[in-house]
């Protein structure tokens, strides 16, 4: 076949052809109830806490209305006497989420290569850079633009007292600060020496300095300091130099681990399965080793369900960086409402909203675990719901525990009274049972076509999946906020507090396996 011959036929694109020939076998065998049935699931679930908000505030209508009226420079943290730096919240969350950043692209590589990239052409006597520079110049690209558009809405929201060409140019600069912080993780990754966990973890002290100084200069340059903006250019050009220079130097099993990671969480991301995206990010299984722990364990227990409690204590207590998030969320949100200022309390319970449902998911890294052969599960002498009250144990009583902990802080500072520390242990409870029923979602059915939806192609029940562990979060989210905003806790509060974490309780015990 000559090549005239080969150039006179027409091209064939197989992406396209797979795009259309599972949508044409989605519209023929997808059937309109099986679509209208998940996607009324999730919105009657969604619907009946709306309702139950709805009625649990109009119950204390007149509390409400009263705390709603008491003036409109209300706040629920009022701000420290001590006089702080402008922007000092803005920073700490910049700082927050540049140390994110840092951290995700050090678990993904940065610099990585496939898996037959890795296996074929990496014990050849190749130059690694041009294999290796490409992906990384794409990685650095797309987190500059990402980041950048993220930046924009909580810039307004933080209100920075600039204009909206400062905004756009603090939006710019925090993208480029963001691709430092991958440029610092490629640094760590470029270290020849294999490093243990407590290594790692000493040397990315040097990075978060550095990120703390971004963080401030981010923060100065919405205010138009064009100064700032391009000393934070010509660093991450300098630190652009430095890491491309080094390319070659990162030994070959440290770019396959970061292709497998980097390929175990784009799947995960694309097949959106958020507990499989948590195992991809997780660090790998080296649990604390306890002489005593293991002693404890080795006594078992008198009953089935006393077994299988001890040895869910055992492998939470010796999970390791277990509470790190919980942590680093309760001072970052605590650091946040001391130096925000006067915020309206709409604000200030969005942000222990938004801590609450980050901190949620890191309590159930157990339950993940067990959540991946369920079937072991089924084998032991116990009923599916009693083994799921041994799992939801230690998440409920940490969960609870952590959110007594912010509701006293919160009365430390002027929030309540002594009250909402009995509200938020309750509401822990809630919490530790939304922990365990987010890490057993229902895994979709591939055997069944997918929907067509405005973003492709969607397995069957997904949509009601995602909402599992959401849902019944914020069923016991609602009555702590109410308290909160009230400052005080009434009792019919404190019952409905009580039977919203139940029912929570009672719906991962029961829930269809």
């Amino acid at each position: 076949m000559t090549a005239d011959t080969v150039q006179a036929h027409p091209s064939f694109d197989p992406v396209r052809y797979t795009r259309q020939a599972s949508r044409a076998f989605s519209r023929g065998r997808t059937r309109f109830r099986d679509a209208f049935v998940d996607v009324y699931t999730a919105v009657l679930a969604l619907g009946t806490i709306a309702a139950l908000a709805v009625g649990l505030v109009l119950a204390l209508r007149e509390q409400v209305a009263q705390a709603w009226n008491v003036g409109s420079g209300r706040t629920l943290v009022a701000p420290p006497s001590f006089s702080l730096p402008d922007g000092a919240a803005a920073a700490v969350l910049v700082f927050a989420a540049l140390a994110t950043v840092m951290v995700i692209a050090r678990k993904l590589g940065p610099a990585a290569v496939s898996g037959p990239e890795g296996y074929w052409w990496l014990g050849l006597p190749l130059e690694r850079r041009p294999m290796v520079a490409g992906r990384l110049v794409r990685r650095l690209l797309l987190v500059w633009a990402g980041t950048a558009v993220l930046y924009l809405p909580f810039g307004f929201v933080m209100d920075l007292e600039t204009s909206f060409r400062g905004q756009v140019l603090a939006a710019a600069t925090f993208g480029m600060a963001a691709v430092c912080a991958v440029l610092l993780a490629g640094l760590q990754q470029a270290r020849l020496s294999p490093q243990s966990a407590a290594e790692r973890r000493r040397g990315m002290l040097p990075g978060l300095l550095v990120l703390a100084l971004l963080s401030l200069a981010t923060v100065r340059v919405a205010a138009g300091s064009w100064a700032l903006a391009l000393t934070i250019l010509s660093v991450t050009g300098a630190l652009g130099l430095l890491v491309f220079s080094r390319l070659d130097r990162i030994p070959g099993r440290e770019l396959i681990r970061g292709g497998a990671v980097s390929g175990h969480t784009g799947a995960a991301v694309y097949l959106m399965d958020l507990n499989e995206v948590g195992r991809a990010l997780s660090a790998e299984p080296d649990g604390v080793a306890s002489d005593r722990a293991a002693r404890w364990y080795a006594r078992g227990g008198r009953t089935p369900f006393g077994a299988l409690l001890r040895a869910d204590t055992a492998a939470f207590l010796r999970t390791r960086g277990l509470w790190v998030r919980p942590v680093l969320v309760l001072a970052v949100l605590v650091v946040v409402l001391l130096a925000g200022g006067t915020q309206p309390p709409l604000v200030q319970l969005g942000m222990m909203a938004v801590a609450v449902f980050a901190v949620v998911p890191a309590l159930g890294a157990v339950a993940r675990q067990t959540a991946i052969m369920p079937g072991l599960d089924m084998l032991l002498p116990l009923p599916p719901a009693i083994v799921r009250l041994s799992r939801m144990v230690l998440p409920a009583g940490a969960l609870a525990l952590w959110t007594a902990v912010l509701c006293a802080v919160l009365m430390l500072l002027g929030a309540g009274d002594p009250s909402l520390i009995a509200l938020g242990a309750l509401a822990g409870v809630g919490f530790g049972a939304s922990a365990v029923r987010g890490a057993y979602r229902v895994q979709p059915d591939w055997t069944a076509p997918p929907i067509d939806t405005p973003f492709g192609p969607m397995p069957s029940a997904q949509a009601g999946s995602m909402v599992r562990g959401f849902d019944t979060t914020l069923l016991a989210l609602v009555p702590l906020l109410l308290g909160l905003f009230l400052g005080y806790v009434p009792g019919v509060l404190l019952l409905a507090q009580a039977g919203f974490s139940a029912v929570c309780v009672l719906v991962v015990m029961y829930s269809r396996p």
